[in-house]
């Protein structure tokens, strides 16, 4: 008898556990999934919702109309003034909603207006405003970034290091939104310019130089860097592979903070091995590379493959940014923001607030820290060594009369074509107030392609 009432206390825990983790699930599901499932394209309640409500608009955080609506007709038609300059970053709702317009769905269509106007709408059988949405994003930030990047491929990312704001966020080769019912077959299929793909958080890319930050990063934590000494003689070999500096170039007798200057390739190589598979990795992940992103931007994940038990000559191709390591901008952007804050991330974020049809705020971001990176002394030691890159190394075309700029250039080798071109960086360099990051596919050397367009956004961000 005693053995009955024992397996039936074991059978009445094993079901009261299965209620529990039903009701947790059921929690999960109407709490934290419930925005996701609202906006997913396929839920058959979104177009339902969408006749009865008109469309909150979107706009920059001066106020400028990013996406707005037209009537034509008895039909309402979504309508972007920008054009494309914020199409990968708003999205678009014919064929598939993306972007913005699918994140925040559930906030657009839905209206806080004050009971009684919804009520006299429902009298009158009007449709409800949806509530506004104001980013973070400027408008001729973005304009700006658009213009320069135009007739290239690749992306740009400016943020506000010390809140996480994301100012502009370009990819290029980019399309009318307007036309995108006409030209979607024509669009889907050109796998030459991919002019769907969001490059700047979903564009893969080698890093290039821009990844010796990381290596440097690396050296000084293990705190050998400061007599670190090599002499470069343009070329070296690391277990049967060869690798050059940029054009065979012999840089001589460098110390680390030479050779991130000058962007020694076989310095870099070196630190690398002394180094170790394990440690690199263990500092890229500090990095974000092999990690989730805390934000609600839709991205890629970094690739990053170097372990404890790698060869040498992986992990001395690993760590002057190519091999098999594979970045986004957006990730980049992150990093070198953290760097610019004393090695704290804020967490990313796009939208500033929501305001109903009255202009009443509703909902308001408030930055907040994502997590400490490194600590404070690197992230100096690295933005001192960065300000050094662009006064006498490889980035001098990014330099601005009175302003003091820290930045890598970055020029990455891939097997198809010419390398990509890369510039990370911020300004001012003592108090930041923007980061930047720019990649220009196939465009040559990263100092020479990349360096000046950022120059010119800085520049145009920092005068006003």
């Amino acid at each position: 008898m005693r053995t009955i009432h024992k397996n039936l206390r074991k059978v009445m825990l094993i079901y009261f556990g299965l209620f529990c983790m039903l009701i947790l699930f059921f929690i999960k599901f109407m709490i934290w999934d419930r925005y996701d499932i609202i906006a997913n394209p396929y839920n058959p309640r979104v177009g339902a919702t969408s006749v009865n409500v008109i469309r909150g608009e979107i706009r920059d955080r001066k106020g400028k109309i990013l996406a707005t609506n037209r009537i034509e007709g008895e039909k309402i038609v979504r309508e972007y003034p920008f054009g494309p300059d914020f199409v990968h970053v708003l999205g678009y709702g014919n064929k598939m909603r993306t972007g913005i317009e699918a994140q925040q769905h559930f906030i657009l269509t839905s209206s806080r207006e004050p009971w009684y106007i919804k009520l006299q709408h429902l009298i009158f059988q009007e449709p409800i405003q949806g509530d506004h949405i104001y980013l973070t994003l400027d408008a001729d930030i973005q304009k700006k970034a658009n213009q320069l990047l135009k007739g290239k491929k690749g992306a740009i990312v400016i943020m506000e290091p010390l809140t996480g704001k994301i100012l502009s966020m370009v990819s290029y080769p980019n399309f009318n939104p307007h036309d995108l019912e006409d030209n979607w077959e024509i669009l889907s299929q050109d796998s030459k310019n991919s002019p769907l793909l969001n490059r700047a958080t979903q564009g893969l890319y080698p890093p290039g130089s821009i990844f010796k930050l990381i290596t440097a990063a690396g050296a000084i934590e293990q705190g050998w860097a400061e007599s670190f000494q090599y002499d470069c003689q343009g070329e070296a070999i690391f277990n049967h592979v060869r690798l050059q500096c940029y054009g065979g170039k012999a840089h001589g007798k460098v110390d680390i903070q030479k050779a991130l200057q000058l962007s020694c390739n076989t310095a870099f190589a070196e630190m690398g091995i002394l180094m170790g598979g394990d440690a690199l990795k263990i500092m890229a992940e500090k990095m974000l590379f092999n990690y989730p992103i805390n934000s609600k931007v839709a991205y890629n994940s970094s690739q990053f493959t170097i372990n404890k038990d790698s060869l040498a000559e992986d992990i001395s191709k690993t760590a002057i940014g190519q091999g098999k390591t594979l970045v986004t901008p957006f990730q980049m952007a992150l990093m070198v923001s953290a760097i610019a804050n004393q090695g704290v991330l804020m967490k990313p974020y796009m939208v500033d607030r929501v305001e109903n049809s009255f202009g009443k705020i509703k909902d308001k971001t408030i930055p907040s820290t994502s997590f400490t990176m490194i600590s404070p002394e690197l992230a100096t030691k690295l933005g001192e060594m960065m300000v050094e890159v662009v006064e006498v190394g490889t980035g001098t075309n990014a330099q601005i009369r009175g302003t003091t700029v820290a930045g890598k250039t970055g020029t990455a080798e891939n097997e198809n074509d010419q390398p990509h071109a890369w510039f990370v960086g911020f300004a001012p360099a003592k108090n930041p107030q923007v980061s930047i990051v720019v990649v220009i596919e196939n465009a040559g050397i990263g100092g020479q392609v990349a360096a000046p367009i950022a120059r010119e956004l800085l520049k145009d961000i920092i005068e006003r």
